[in-house]
């Protein structure tokens, strides 16, 4: 027999091995190569990551510092400089102040410029902020909500404030409400769990993050609802049958004052009415 040959045609010891070799040298280079790009992409990941903190460094010092100290402890100064500690703040906080133009303040006195962050300079800060200070909290994400619930939530824990089309107006002790429409989704999940000025906080409790998804839903319906040529939000067919009633009644009052006017205008040809203008008759 000769020395490689194996029983019914089978491989030898040593061509086996030598299989099983390739295939692990194989295996070695796969393994390697995912790993490489697993470095690579991890690499890429941390630079940007990277280039965020120090851009939002940047923005910090340009436009928070002068007033809310260079370590958010608090201006020691008058006015604008002597802005609130916010070195233990939620970052949905900070975020939401900058996101709605609330921050950061014009004051060119104290080299304060911008008007308003975009939203490269809003992500670096809020990436800056939350790793330099140590922030609780993180910006939420929006899931797909439920319009017809969210309509539910808004009537019981909002409209009493924001008005029944979101459009703000005037609440207790004479305090302005913001409207809700035109906020972006992820400022009205901040506001609603942080409760940002005078506004109360909702705890998990009595929204949870399901619940805001719906409200956020039904926020953006309202949102995308056209407005009546008078500039109100139609929400509804009572709204809509009210607002028309009402354009009824003024259209009746119009035409009735001027009728009365026309009837009883000193401008009129001499003998047009039995009576002196304006004199009522007997």
């Amino acid at each position: 027999m000769e020395r490689n040959a194996t029983p019914q045609g089978g491989l030898s010891k040593h061509r086996r091995g030598r299989r099983a070799h390739s295939g692990s040298r194989w295996l070695g280079v796969v393994t390697l190569l995912a790993a490489a790009g697993f470095a690579a992409t991890f690499g890429t990941q941390a630079s940007a990551q990277d280039d965020l903190y120090t851009r939002g460094g940047e923005v910090f010092q340009d436009n928070c510092a002068a007033c809310h100290g260079t370590r958010a402890e608090g201006g020691t100064g008058s006015g604008d400089l002597g802005a609130p500690a916010i070195d233990e703040t939620d970052i949905n906080y900070w975020d939401l102040t900058v996101r709605t133009g609330r921050m950061p303040i014009v004051a060119p006195e104290v080299g304060i410029r911008t008007d308003v962050l975009d939203e490269q300079e809003r992500e670096a800060l809020a990436v800056y902020a939350a790793e330099r200070f140590d922030l609780p909290g993180a910006i939420p994400t929006i899931g797909e909500g439920d319009a017809s619930r969210g309509q539910d939530a808004y009537v019981r824990n909002c409209a009493a404030c924001h008005g029944a089309a979101a459009d703000g107006g005037i609440s207790g002790a004479a305090t302005q409400v913001p409207p809700l429409v035109g906020l972006d989704d992820v400022a009205i999940h901040q506001a609603t769990r942080i409760g940002p000025f005078e506004m109360p906080g909702f705890d998990p409790a009595v929204l949870d993050d399901d619940d805001i998804d719906d409200l956020v839903a039904y926020l953006d319906l309202v949102d995308d609802t056209p407005r009546s040529p008078a500039g109100v939000r139609e929400v509804d067919q009572v709204s809509s049958a009210l607002f028309a009633v009402g354009l009824a009644l003024l259209a009746g009052v119009v035409v009735l004052v001027v009728a009365r006017v026309r009837r009883w205008s000193p401008h009129e040809p001499e003998g047009a009415h039995a009576d002196p203008p304006f004199e009522p008759r007997r």
